[in-house]
């Protein structure tokens, strides 16, 4: 087979399973929410099967620490949904006192901006807000299916490696072992960054006066685990918000604030999860789309950890590991080591 044939045949495998992915969706999301909890508190099982815990008390004790986790997050989420559902007809009004002002602003120099007061009509608010209570009452509602899938998974993870034993070579362990190490690093990592960042957001609007200030640190830590882009989304309803209610200045303030902890939150990241993550900038981006796009809001939060799945996978096969090499970061100069000095070869060459 030649090579352009090779290719095309991928893309149409490619096209295939993305067809099956995006059909078998409602069955996928919470399989997937399930491995990625199951690969955060494996560890937590394992420590305790190690020091002769009976297995049974083991799993309870993850299963445990998973809903309290839960539960920490799910019930002030849904308490944050309903204030601002609540509050949805004051928005409205101060929106369309705001659109009021504008239109004004603009009549004065001769614009006529009647089609954008219609903008201000409370509808699409309400629907928002109706969006996001009911997103969130289905994501408790998968909660239970969720936790017992995970609750076979760690007991599965028990004798995981007694079964790689007889099935795979030492290499191949080696190899499974630090992949599955790589995603539980950039895991763990991320959701105590995430949290940290929730905590901060909270407390800024909270200070800054922005209405239901734990909604907005609770969304800022949830799109925090996706990477690069997911600050920015978090940060637009909260300054829109400071805008409509305390005006243009206050919600410069708020967003020189997000900027702040953006810019803080992404220098520690490199430092705690190293190149856990391994791949590009862009790549992130548009699996983020991709991934959101076949599972919906669960696959763009889970995209980076998915997307390193098959990276790894790619990296070890012969005829794909080119796709594996696109989808990494973009390589240091070649003429400096890893450590930033010159490399050895390099100076050889020069001396020459």
């Amino acid at each position: 087979m030649s090579k352009g044939a090779r290719i095309i045949l991928i893309l149409a495998s490619i096209i295939v399973i993305g067809a099956g992915i995006k059909l078998a969706a409602p069955l996928l999301v919470p399989v997937l929410v399930a491995s990625f909890i199951a690969i955060v508190t494996a560890p937590i099982v394992m420590w305790f099967c190690d020091r002769g815990v009976p297995t049974l008390v083991a799993v309870l004790a993850g299963l445990l620490l998973d809903v309290a986790a839960g539960t920490a997050l799910g019930i002030p989420l849904a308490g944050a949904v309903a204030t601002f559902t609540e509050r949805v007809p004051e928005y409205a009004t101060m929106l369309a006192g705001r659109m009021h002002e504008a239109e004004l602003w603009f009549a004065a120099r001769g614009l006529y901006l009647e089609s954008v007061y219609d903008f201000s009509e409370p509808t699409w608010m309400l629907n928002m807000a109706t969006v996001m209570a009911q997103y969130a009452a289905s994501l408790v509602s998968q909660m239970v299916l969720v936790l017992l899938i995970v609750a076979f998974m760690l007991f599965e993870a028990t004798g995981i490696r007694e079964k790689l034993a007889r099935i795979a070579t030492p290499s191949q362990i080696q190899e499974l072992s630090a992949a599955a190490r790589e995603v539980n690093t950039y895991l763990v990592a991320k959701t105590v960054l995430s949290l940290l960042t929730g905590v901060l957001v909270f407390g800024w609007c909270w200070w800054r006066g922005v209405d239901v200030p734990l909604l907005w640190g609770l969304l800022a830590y949830l799109l925090n685990y996706i990477p690069t882009v997911g600050q920015i989304i978090a940060a637009v309803p909260a300054i829109a918000l400071a805008l409509l209610q305390l005006g243009a200045g206050e919600a410069i303030v708020v967003a020189a604030g997000f900027g702040g902890i953006n810019l803080a939150i992404g220098a520690v990241e490199p430092r705690v999860m190293g190149d856990a993550l391994g791949l590009s900038a862009l790549v992130v981006l548009v699996s983020m789309v991709v991934w959101g796009w076949l599972l919906g809001p669960v696959g763009a939060l889970v995209s980076a950890p998915l997307t390193m799945v098959i990276k790894h996978a790619l990296a070890h096969s012969e005829q794909l590991r080119w796709m594996a090499e696109l989808l990494g970061p973009t390589p240091k100069p070649s003429g400096k080591s890893a450590s930033g000095e010159p490399d050895s070869a390099d100076e050889l060459s020069r001396a020459a």
